[in-house]
């Protein structure tokens, strides 16, 4: 059984390691070439990055000119994130749980990538959405590159990945087709060490559907889903489900 907040521990310096040996310079650039053309950003936009990682969109959206504000709840993050990129005026981290953002209005988008959002409850994650929608402008652009269920239901249930070049991971999924709760289990092993480590998390995945009617709830409409990140249109086998809406 994986534990309720089990986000608070999942991303340490473990997860750090894997995620940093994935993504490199050249995909967040082009990952960002994405965004600014997706979210319409004009010169010298405010941009919400929550989670932000380590800071890897936040500080290249930031070197292009844009004031952005990252977020994030793991230590082990903002530390990468601040020792990468220096804080100044188009630049701040902030150490904050994503159900308790305050921002009103402020915001001209706001991104939420790689599997960052639907941790909690549903009452929750639908909470911490309008939280997002509040924190941007009338006519704001809200991004949120999440899994695609209809691809998640027919994965295999175990399954071994060489992360890096020293760490492998064995997945143990479990996915609920009625709930669309996404389970996975890690055991992760690194070349040389006599210890497993064993790691757990939970995500609620919603259809293209069941976004567009919690967008709409949240003052929200949706633009259009795509694929990936690189603005393929999305189709119920995709290897993604992103969606980009507008605050009304």
């Amino acid at each position: 059984m994986v534990a309720r907040e089990w986000f608070r521990g999942f991303f340490d310096d473990t997860y750090l390691e894997i995620l940093k040996a994935q993504r490199g310079t050249k995909r967040t650039r082009a990952e960002v070439d994405f965004l600014m053309k997706a979210l319409r950003l004009k010169r010298g936009a405010r941009v919400l990055d929550v989670p932000c990682g380590f800071g890897r969109h936040s500080g290249e959206l930031a070197r292009r000119g844009y004031s952005v504000v990252g977020v994030d709840l793991s230590s082990a993050m903002l530390r990468e994130a601040r020792r990468r990129h220096r804080e100044g005026d188009r630049l701040s981290f902030v150490r904050r749980d994503m159900r308790r953002l305050s921002y009103r209005g402020e915001f001209d988008a706001v991104v939420c990538l790689f599997t960052s959002f639907g941790y909690f409850s549903e009452r929750e994650n639908v909470a911490t959405l309008r939280k997002m929608a509040g924190a941007l402008k009338p006519g704001g652009r809200l991004l949120i590159d999440h899994r695609n269920p209809h691809l998640d239901a027919g994965l295999p249930t175990h399954r071994w990945d060489r992360e890096t070049s020293r760490i492998f991971v064995l997945s143990d999924l479990r996915f609920n087709r009625q709930t669309g709760v996404h389970e996975n289990t890690w055991l992760i092993l690194r070349l040389g060490d006599r210890h497993v480590i064993r790691k757990g998390l939970r995500v609620r995945l919603w259809t293209r559907r069941q976004w567009e009617h919690r967008l709409r709830a949240a003052g929200m409409r949706l633009v259009r889903a795509y694929a990936d990140l690189n603005g393929r249109r999305y189709r119920s086998a995709s290897g993604r489900l992103i969606v980009l809406a507008e605050r009304r």
